[in-house]
């Protein structure tokens, strides 16, 4: 019976729901420059459960895009990332994996991207979108801004 009850422990905590502090590896300034493009990711804390975000690219010191961003747990629980491109309509990827460092999120229903992962090791963090299949993918990959 003890072991059963150990067991059953475990299993709960380990299928337990992600929480804000999942995904704190995010929280920074990320900066890539290679050529004349720079591309900026800045991610506030979790705080109350709410991750902000903005991405903006430069292209010879002009803006050329944005992206609003917020990472949301809903009323089931469930962690959404939703990404506002150039201050458009909302689209929500629904969080399905999540790590010390890595967490992935997916919508099968939107055309592309319908798989975002973000990864960090040290201080590089890198973002990845692709289709469900991972057959067309692409990476971000930045650096931390300490300064």
């Amino acid at each position: 019976m003890r072991v059963t009850l150990v067991a059953f422990a475990l299993a709960t905590t380990l299928a337990a729901p992600a929480t804000a502090g999942d995904l704190d590896f995010l929280t920074g300034h990320w900066r890539s420059a290679p050529g004349g493009r720079v591309t900026e990711e800045i991610w506030t804390d979790g705080n109350g459960g709410l991750f902000l975000g903005v991405n903006r690219t430069l292209v010879d010191g002009e803006a050329r895009a944005f992206e609003f961003l917020r990472i949301v747990w809903n009323e089931e629980g469930e962690g959404e990332y939703c990404a506002q491109p150039n201050g458009g309509p909302a689209t929500c990827f629904r969080l399905v994996e999540t790590g010390d460092s890595h967490a992935v999120f997916e919508n099968a229903e939107h055309d592309f991207p319908q798989r975002i992962g973000y990864a960090r090791e040290g201080d590089t963090l890198t973002a990845t979108i692709s289709d469900m299949s991972g057959e067309q993918s692409f990476s971000f990959v930045w650096t931390r801004v300490t300064d």
